[in-house]
């Protein structure tokens, strides 16, 4: 069985007018959300702080090269303690469709069991919706995690409609559910 979490990278900065779409980093909620949605991955299903693992670590964290996905994703490895190299730039995944992400997918090493791809909107949200096969995903607000099993063992056979959901985490859950843990990490409306 292979094991994907997709992430939709923590919110952005749009304030410096003039700097490219690429190159936006996380503004002040985002850089709040990113370490607090992967200490409670960290904590809840890879085994983080003692608690038994539910989920193997990741092998690879797979991030457009957008600042603001890579600023997301640096986090996450930090927070799992995963050494640098586990972390790879694709290029492929900057505003990328469902489509795209679906065959960046297919060409993962098949000796890695769990991925974590971080992308942008609305590319995300389509694939995760296409993806799942029994599931539905409302919408994925900034620094969402969507954790996903394939029922199969070769990433080069994943296709629409498949995957089995395992975890659906948006920052506004967390604030709501630990506010002691994770006051504001999330838009008071809950809409990114």
């Amino acid at each position: 069985m292979k094991y994907l979490t997709i992430v939709r990278h923590a919110k952005s900065s749009w304030g410096q007018p003039g700097l490219a779409d690429h190159d936006r980093p996380l503004n002040e909620r985002g850089k709040k959300a990113a370490p607090a949605v992967a200490a409670f991955l960290h904590r809840t299903y890879f085994g983080g702080s003692g608690s038994s693992a539910l989920l193997p670590l990741p092998d690879k964290l797979v991030t457009s090269t957008a600042l603001r996905a890579l600023t997301t994703a640096q986090i996450m490895r930090e927070t799992f303690a995963l050494p640098v190299d586990s972390l790879l730039l694709q290029s492929r995944l900057y505003l990328a469709e469902s489509d795209r992400i679906l065959e960046v997918m297919r060409n993962f090493e098949e000796s890695w069991n769990h991925v974590m791809i971080f992308g942008h909107n609305p590319g995300m949200h389509d694939f995760a919706e296409h993806i799942l096969a029994r599931a539905h995903i409302p919408k994925m607000p900034t620094c969402t995690a969507v954790i996903m099993a394939f029922p199969h063992e070769f990433w080069g056979l994943a296709d629409w409609n498949e995957a089995q959901l395992i975890g659906y985490i948006t920052p506004k859950s967390l604030e709501r559910r630990f506010p002691e843990l994770y006051a504001g990490i999330s838009r008071e409306d809950g809409d990114d």
